[in-house]
């Protein structure tokens, strides 16, 4: 059988790709933020949504939003998968990812100056468009604006780590398409925390790309913590809800340093 040709691209600079499940309200608010406030200039830009099978009154008023795609799903598969499908759905060069609890409050120009460190750097595959991991090994490159830019180490170490012992995030970012392909897809069928810690292993063990970040004001407030659908968060409330315990909370304030250091030797040497 002879084989297909690919299908053509319609020429498309920026996908703007938000991830959503049950959020609605909150999606609504990063979409027009982004819409609003971020200047596209000249560039060819998509919206897409990815929906994970939201609930009836979430879905209807994820669909009277204006996107240009609507990827959705007849059943929840996780997040892992919706990253996937919105991401094989999008047809530009570069890819700004967004979750749907993340609105953007940073300059107009913010995003401008990002693609102007993709174009301009060969090294960097993704901008991170918030300050997760200031305190990781980097080295400093200055565009010839006089702009200041943060190029992290990919540490190499083959083993999963803490999420903020590396610099990729799932948090707004801007990549390259390539970068995409050559990282891989999201792990699928995992928690969230997993599969984030999973992405990051494989961005930190190659050597093609590299994580950037940029001198500025983060541009992106987080609005829906207490909704959030990490498990470390959760568990951090636990923990906080234990602590004001009369009894057990000032004996597991005494314990938990000394967990927290046999927890992290174990990660370490294991």
């Amino acid at each position: 059988m002879r084989e297909q040709p690919p299908v053509p691209r319609r020429g498309i600079d920026l996908s703007v790709l938000f991830i959503t499940y049950n959020r609605s309200d909150l999606l609504e608010t990063a979409f027009l933020a982004i819409r609003e406030r971020i200047d596209f200039g000249r560039l060819r830009v998509e919206f897409l949504v990815s929906d994970d099978a939201s609930e009836p009154t979430h879905l209807a008023r994820i669909r009277s939003l204006p996107f240009d795609k609507y990827v959705l799903s007849t059943a929840t598969m996780g997040l892992g998968h919706n990253c996937n499908k919105g991401l094989a759905a999008a047809e530009g060069d570069y890819v700004l990812q967004v979750q749907d609890d993340c609105e953007f409050v940073g300059g107009r120009t913010l995003l401008a100056t990002a693609l102007h460190i993709l174009r301009s750097d060969p090294d960097v595959g993704t901008v991170q468009l918030t300050h997760q991991t200031p305190g990781i090994a980097h080295d400093m490159r200055c565009l010839g604006e006089g702009l200041r830019y943060r190029i992290y180490e990919n540490d190499g170490v083959p083993r999963l780590r803490e999420s903020g012992a590396r610099p990729y995030s799932d948090q707004p970012h801007v990549k390259r398409r390539q970068f995409c392909e050559d990282i891989g897809r999201y792990r699928e069928g995992m928690t969230m925390s997993d599969m984030e810690r999973d992405y990051q292993q494989r961005v930190a063990c190659q050597g093609r790309w590299r994580v950037a970040s940029i001198e500025l004001p983060s541009g992106f407030t987080h609005l829906g913590a207490s909704r959030s659908f990490n498990e470390s968060h959760v568990r951090a409330k636990r923990l906080a809800r234990l602590e004001r315990y009369c009894v057990v909370g000032p004996i597991f304030r005494r314990l938990r340093p000394a967990a927290r250091l046999i927890r992290d030797w174990f990660r370490e040497t294991w």
